[in-house]
């Protein structure tokens, strides 16, 4: 692994390049910059109380709710390939109360269960990652209750 030779006296947004990796200097210390990253939007559909979740298609999804459902998740990389992705959740019904979503049993949440749905009208922004074939998926709250 080569040496990096960061600049002595770098201003902020300066670019250091070694090889393809590219980093930027924040003011205070070099970070590295990510390859291109692109969220690639789908909405899923929501029939008969199940929603597929179908991650070949993209990594954010757009989900509006008006019924209970039960998400899966289907097409994950295979194993050794790392899948980030996002689903925006949204609850319209008047029958919040009522309203449940049941995730995957592979999914391992922060703090070890999932999040309360939004309050009606409100949008919450889950992100997701797996890395091993789908059998496991991590997931968190990343935004809570938007307007």
């Amino acid at each position: 692994m080569a040496n990096l030779d960061f600049p002595s006296n770098p201003s902020t947004g300066d670019v250091y390049v070694q090889g393809s990796v590219k980093y930027v200097f924040t003011g205070t210390k070099w970070k590295l910059l990510a390859k291109k990253y692109n969220y690639n939007g789908s909405a899923p559909t929501n029939a008969s109380n199940a929603t597929e979740i179908d991650l070949s298609t993209g990594n954010f999804f757009d989900i509006i709710l008006d019924e209970e459902t039960t998400v899966s998740f289907a097409n994950p990389p295979t194993s050794g390939l790392f899948k980030k992705f996002q689903v925006k959740l949204s609850i319209l019904s008047t029958y919040v109360s009522t309203i449940s979503v049941t995730w995957p049993s592979s999914v391992a949440w922060e703090g070890g269960s999932a999040p309360t749905l939004p309050e009606l009208g409100h949008t919450d922004v889950l992100e997701f990652y797996t890395s091993d074939g789908g059998t496991t998926y991590y997931g968190k709250l990343k935004e809570d209750n938007l307007s």
